[in-house]
């Protein structure tokens, strides 16, 4: 029978204690951007180890941020792997920027240095490797690349708040990092983004760029945007980071439980974990399935058994869009099309609880095996 209720495959931990935040900053009458914000950005900063963290309205605008001060333009290439959100790409379009594709490790859905060495050339300019499902990727070998070939290095960390590269955290590795809190983030503002960075330079001039291209009020020195976030969701923001430690250790144990229970399962595959990670901030638990169970078969069949699943993001070179402006097709990037055509997300968030997790397990080893 199917489950009393939906079991979603993410839920937000939110409370009264971010609804009298978010209170107290509309009764102040101070709204839009303001101290709440600068205050977030430096508690932020301290959690990830950071010199600086700049907050905006959305994680598409950090990047596109990111990219404008950088100087990626016209002619430039960035490198992108398919197997992400399609923002990641989107952003170099806004420059005027071409995104080039390339593989990704079909275990860690990550990008690698020889998936960049593959699509490399003179006119590269930098490279944004994601860390899909909060999963670090391999920063070392990345930085080493980019470092070799004069490449700018923008960390989409989106997914992977809380987790540690390493022993470092994620967020004060690369030379610059970006975060989402969108609502099945293991943070949230509703919607918003964080940049981090320790270069002071880049820092004053992302600042600018995304408070409309001012150094200071009313004078504009360089094209930017309204990029702000509120105090209304800075407020949010700073309540959810108190609970951010709780909700990594949360997600560890129910990903601990999936792993013990999917051991021995020979047509479903736990997430790879490279040694070089340290924590995965568990943003979501990927499953891999038998090529002969037919992935969307039974996805349905756990449709009908009130569990919620999602098939992550369709690789960027498959979708309408990029095919029509770029020339890519379905055979281009056949890895990684493979790997996701077999992979489903399963409920993982704070609140999950041993009966619903239980009821999970079993209906997918029943479905599978």
């Amino acid at each position: 029978m199917p489950y009393k209720e939906l079991i979603p495959v993410a839920n937000t931990f939110i409370g009264e204690e971010e609804a009298k935040a978010a209170y107290a900053v509309v009764k102040s009458g101070w709204i839009s951007m303001g101290e709440e914000v600068k205050s977030f950005e430096k508690e932020f900063a301290a959690m990830v180890g950071a010199k600086h963290a700049l907050a905006v309205n959305n994680g598409t605008a950090a990047l596109h941020v990111i990219l404008a001060a950088l100087g990626i333009g016209p002619g430039d290439e960035v490198i992108v792997p398919t197997q992400t959100f399609i923002s990641t790409a989107n952003a170099v379009i806004y420059q005027g920027a071409r995104p080039v594709l390339c593989e990704t490790d079909p275990r860690t859905y990550n990008i690698t240095p020889e998936a960049i060495e593959a699509v490399f050339t003179p006119r590269t300019k930098a490279i944004i490797p994601v860390d899909m499902n909060g999963m670090p990727m391999d920063y070392d070998a990345i930085l080493a690349f980019a470092k070799k070939h004069g490449l700018k290095v923008i960390a989409d960390s989106a997914e992977s708040l809380g987790g540690t590269y390493k022993g470092r955290k994620v967020g004060s590795i690369a030379p610059v990092h970006m975060f989402s809190f969108f609502p099945n983030k293991n943070i949230s503002t509703g919607e918003g983004g964080m940049i981090t960075t320790e270069d002071d330079s880049l820092a004053a001039s992302m600042r600018m760029i995304l408070n409309q291209g001012q150094d200071y009020r009313y004078h504009h020195v360089v094209l930017g945007y309204n990029y702000r976030m509120t105090n209304i969701q800075a407020a949010i923001g700073r309540e959810q980071l108190k609970k951010l430690a709780h909700v990594i250790r949360e997600k560890q144990a129910i990903a601990k439980r999936y792993d013990n229970a999917f051991q021995s399962c020979r047509n479903i595959s736990r997430p790879y974990l490279p040694p070089y990670v340290t924590q995965h901030a568990w943003y979501m638990y990927p499953v891999t399935l038998n090529k002969s169970l037919g992935r969307d078969d039974i996805v349905e069949k756990l449709t009908k058994e009130n569990i919620q699943t999602r098939l992550s993001f369709p690789p960027i070179h498959i979708q309408p869009y990029y095919q029509g402006a770029f020339g890519y097709k379905d055979s281009d990037l056949p890895v990684s099309l493979s790997a996701w055509r077999q992979l489903i997300d399963i409920p993982i968030w704070v609140g999950l609880g041993p009966e619903r997790q239980d009821f999970v397990i079993s209906t997918l080893k029943r479905l599978c095996e």
